[in-house]
């Protein structure tokens, strides 16, 4: 137990009562290695949730370190958001990201947090709206379910009924739509149920009147839960928003980088969105750095608008040298022979391995994602998902055993760093199994 009269922090979305009941300064992290974290205590971690699925190259990538040093020494600091002044590295490093990108998608703005940059392309396309002179088009569709950060217009964005309850009054022109079923529409489909993808967007364009529709938001890889969308799913959205003049912003804050084996997914499905949002894994955790790359169109309508009026939005730490430092180290990384094809192929060995390990667990369903990115699948005997409290439990019991994960209804996230060993993979696995059977035995009736 911590001493409420000595710790002064507030932090995290657990009441801060709750974790001062059951944390003691002996958890604190004080080290990482590899992708392993030790805390004051001495007790070693393997960190399975890559802090906030952000460290993608774990706690000792030297190329990243030594870049952000040698800036430190250079330029320090500096702002784009204002002056005739932007950091040389700055410059270089959006056109060395604008190269790994859908090539429809050349400018980039910076920023700090997913959040931030999520609400910034909602923004920017009803900015885009006034300045061209459609200003009834104001609405921006989401999904349930979907994850897109907490803010004022963010949480809004976010597909989560109970935070736009308790956060309230949020942003009053976003709406959600149900995601397509994924028996309904598939790869394999060959375009043939185009309908049965945006039919839950269709509804919502038709009720509200496609010109009062200014943008969709869709993450490729939902939120918390995992569930992929399929390529002809995405490939069918942006058909009938091309078609309704509706914006498409791809959420790739947690798939892009690496995560899921590819820059991006829109990338690596030749997909044209007119916006998508990175972050996480573009500095590897190592200094806050999101982005967001926007289309021809929108770029050149705001180049030289009818009003001297540039895009109003942003912080004074967008694109820090710091940031641009660590980004290009970690692009070098990334756009190395051979790099993004082992994340692939231990993104696979990481599979079969939790499969292999659990095969013989009835409360372990199937493993769903790609790449680093995956989702355990928790089922209690009669078939039903595992609560948010089990899975929540079964994490703190996983941190006991010296493993760190995330949780969410039904589901245990697993996202390691890129970097993780096959021993890591099978040390993971191992401790996992250990901690469910145990955790069932004591805590679980059926």
């Amino acid at each position: 137990m911590i001493d409420p009269s000595t710790y002064h922090a507030w932090h995290g979305i657990v009441p801060m009562g709750e974790f001062l009941a059951e944390s003691d300064p002996g958890m604190f992290l004080v080290g990482g290695e590899g992708s392993h974290v030790i805390d004051r205590a001495g007790r070693r971690y393997l960190d399975a949730r890559s802090s906030m699925w952000n460290v993608t190259l774990g706690y000792s990538c030297e190329p990243v370190k030594a870049a952000i040093r040698r800036q430190l020494g250079d330029l320090p600091s500096g702002t784009v958001m204002r002056y005739e002044h932007p950091p040389q590295i700055t410059v270089d490093y959006a056109a060395a990201l604008a190269a790994w990108l859908p090539p429809t998608l050349r400018h980039i703005r910076f920023g700090n947090t997913g959040s931030q940059m999520t609400e910034a392309a909602a923004m920017l396309s009803r900015f885009h709206r006034r300045m061209t002179g459609e200003t009834g088009r104001e609405y921006v569709v989401a999904v349930h379910g979907s994850y897109h950060g907490t803010g004022p217009l963010a949480t809004a964005l976010t597909g989560e009924q109970i935070l736009h309850e308790w956060s309230a009054p949020l942003d009053d022109r976003t709406v959600h739509v149900a995601a397509a079923p994924a028996d309904g529409c598939d790869d394999s489909c060959g375009g043939r149920r185009d309908d049965d993808c945006v039919r839950p967007l269709a509804e919502v364009v038709d009720r509200l009147g496609p010109q009062r529709v200014t943008a969709v938001i869709v993450e490729p890889v939902m939120g918390n839960y995992l569930h992929a969308a399929s390529t002809h799913q995405l490939e069918s959205l942006i058909r009938y928003c091309r078609g309704h003049g509706v914006h498409v912003i791809v959420d790739e804050v947690t798939t892009g980088a690496g995560r899921v084996a590819a820059m991006t997914v829109s990338g690596r499905l030749a997909l044209e969105p007119d916006m998508i949002v990175l972050g996480k894994g573009l500095s590897a955790g190592y200094f806050p750095l999101t982005a967001l790359a926007v289309a021809d169109p929108i770029f050149d309508a705001l180049a030289t608008p009818p009003v001297r009026l540039g895009f109003p939005n942003g912080s004074t730490t967008d694109g820090h040298p710091l940031g641009a430092a660590a980004g290009l180290a970690v692009l070098e990384i990334l756009t190395a022979d051979g790099f993004l094809d082992g994340v692939r192929e231990r993104g696979r060995q990481l599979r079969d391995t939790l499969l292999d390990t659990l095969a013989d667990d009835p409360h372990v369903g199937d493993v769903r994602g790609e790449g680093m990115l995956l989702g355990l699948e928790l089922r209690y005997r009669d078939g039903t998902p595992w609560t948010l409290r089990d899975v929540y439990r079964l994490r703190l019991a996983c941190r006991d055993n010296g493993l760190l994960v995330s949780y969410a209804d039904g589901v245990m996230p697993l996202l390691p760093p890129l970097t993780i060993s096959v021993d890591e993979c099978a040390e993971l696995a191992t401790v996992l199994g250990k901690t469910i059977t145990a955790y069932a035995a004591e805590h679980l009736t059926s």
